[in-house]
């Protein structure tokens, strides 16, 4: 069921002309940091949700190594090469400010 849907996400987001891209941070009771990334892309006036990754954070929340996680999340499941991701980029929000 993964490979399906995750073939159609790399299916979409190759399409997709613009990306809104999002993250929210995460931690769990034994204080273990999550990051979900996903993103938002328009087809026909209708806004579609692509959930991309749920990745366990484990080298800090540093912008660094989120930069990191995120760009990585995107080129391995979203299937963009990082000079796709930068012509498609078109803004990008977080919940878990603080962290960001």
């Amino acid at each position: 069921m993964h490979q399906g849907v995750l073939k159609v996400t790399k299916a979409t987001m190759g399409v997709a002309h613009y990306v809104v891209f999002s993250c929210d941070e995460d931690s769990i009771m034994d204080n273990q940091s999550w990051l979900y990334v996903y993103c938002y892309i328009m087809h026909n006036w209708v806004r579609i949700l692509i959930h991309i990754s749920l990745d366990k954070v484990v080298k800090g929340l540093g912008n660094d190594n989120l930069t990191k996680v995120i760009v990585e999340a995107l080129m391995i499941s979203g299937d963009l090469p990082k000079d796709q991701i930068a012509q498609k980029f078109i803004c990008f929000g977080a919940n878990g400010v603080n962290v960001f």
